[in-house]
């Protein structure tokens, strides 16, 4: 009995894409395989973040229960103090390589094998939308390799994420020292997601904030003839060129969240602003975005060969102390793009500001599956257990996609588990067969059953 009932989805997916077999003929880190091969390690930990393992010792979990080790088909599953000297082998950025080479291999197979109609409206409509963004993970340990302080004086790593709008899936995670900027490693890492990215959609846009303005990021989206739209810095020649656009190109700007409520701009509803109440009680002085407008201009960012569309946001601030308004003043935003203009300013504003739900996915590659853990005292170490983290982040996102309904795509972790990996099950041994007998009360069993099927073919 195992109340991992829902591991069978992920398995079934690993056997039926080979990840064993491309883990094996990619990562070469052990000399002898007596008695594990490299994808036993990778695929243990990789469970074990999937199921709810938030450290190396969870994996014990698993090595303990005979229902797991028959469901996953395996005689046995690495201790975790072996699984830590697994990640201390890793010595160089190569072999972090291969794991993550295996990792993208199966990445394109699941791609090629989504519906039909999905790989056809990629390939002749849909715009990959590749999102940049950096997480600081603070470390608590001394004898962390590689760490140092970042910007806010933390003692930490700073890892570079890139994931694929709208399924969430991560294309690519890239450890990295704390004093390091997060776009540091974005140009190299651009030049190996894009080509396959565009193998499978019709191109692609890179997205990112304000510290992904920079000459190489810029080239490196153009060399592989994809888009881009980064929010730009507000420089002084570029704040002068905002400031002489002529009153007449300014277009009054809504957000999209007004511009799609029903009955025309968006209006306070009748629940009171306790903040805003509470504020002036207080004498606190506070800023509100009265009004905004919208305009372009043609600019060349250093680095890039041709003119880009400055999109430049004006916003008209209130400030005041509770007693009332002290002064108004303008700011300014800044979206840098080369968009076709068959997308209007207002458009690439909101398709660059939708690139923030990417925090969603990186607050949950910690919280959801503990990607952020550092389990060892090595960097290379580490790097790896990002890669294995990826993996296990992209199994419940490959399942959700192939499988389930399509809402499972959003929902966040916790839900995720609860619904299709925390199952009670019985796990019995027929011959030479294995059968997985579900909890017939479980809401979603008819779900499971179908995903089941469904990842058989």
């Amino acid at each position: 009995m195992t109340h991992y009932g829902g591991l069978v989805l992920a398995q079934q997916l690993v056997r039926r894409f080979g990840v064993a077999k491309r883990i094996d003929e990619g990562l070469k880190l052990l000399k002898r395989h007596a008695p594990y091969h490299e994808s036993d390690h990778v695929l243990a930990l990789a469970y074990t973040l999937y199921a709810d393992g938030t450290c190396l010792e969870d994996q014990g979990a698993l090595q303990g229960s005979e229902a797991v080790r028959r469901l996953v088909g395996a005689w046995r599953i690495p201790d975790p103090t072996t699984a830590g000297d697994f990640l201390r082998r890793f010595k160089s950025a190569q072999e972090v390589g291969q794991l993550s080479g295996a990792g993208d291999d199966v990445q394109e197979v699941v791609w090629s094998k989504l519906p039909a109609k999905v790989r056809r409206h990629r390939k002749k409509h849909e715009m990959a939308l590749v999102d940049l963004d950096g997480h600081i993970k603070p470390l608590y340990g001394v004898q962390k390799e590689g760490a140092d302080f970042s910007y806010d004086g933390r003692w930490s790593y700073q890892p570079l994420v890139v994931t694929l709008g709208g399924s969430g899936e991560c294309l690519k995670v890239v450890n990295q020292p704390g004093s390091a900027r997060s776009s540091d490693a974005a140009a190299e890492a651009v030049r190996e997601v894009l080509p396959r990215v565009k193998r499978h959609f019709k191109n692609a846009i890179v997205r990112g904030d304000t510290d992904f303005d920079r000459a190489d990021v810029y080239q490196a989206v153009i060399e592989q003839g994809a888009y881009f739209a980064i929010g730009g810095r507000l420089y002084g020649n570029r704040a002068a060129l905002a400031e002489r656009i002529s009153e007449k190109r300014w277009q009054r700007f809504y957000p999209r969240a007004e511009r799609e409520a029903s009955g025309g701009p968006w209006r306070q509803g009748r629940t009171p602003n306790y903040r805003k109440n509470k504020a002036q009680q207080r004498g606190y002085r506070t800023l509100s975005t009265v009004k905004q407008w919208i305009s372009e201009i043609e600019y060349q960012p250093s680095g890039v060969p041709f003119p880009c569309r400055l999109i430049v946001r004006r916003i008209l601030i209130e400030e005041s102390d509770g007693q009332g308004v002290l002064l108004k003043h303008f700011r300014y935003r800044l979206v840098l793009s080369d968009l076709p203009r068959s997308y209007t300013a207002q458009k690439v504003v909101d398709l660059t500001y939708q690139r923030c739900d990417q925090e969603n996915v990186i607050e949950q590659f910690g919280h959801g599956i503990a990607g952020w853990r550092m389990p060892v005292a090595q960097f290379m170490g580490n790097s790896a257990w990002l890669e294995i983290a990826r993996l296990a982040w992209n199994l419940g996102k490959w399942i959700a996609q192939l499988a389930l309904p399509a809402e499972v795509v959003r929902w966040e972790w916790k839900r995720f588990r609860r619904h299709f990996v925390h199952i009670a099950a019985k796990v019995l041994k027929l011959g030479h067969s294995v059968v997985v007998r579900l909890a017939g009360s479980h809401r979603y069993l008819p779900d499971i059953l179908t995903a089941h099927a469904r990842l058989q073919t």
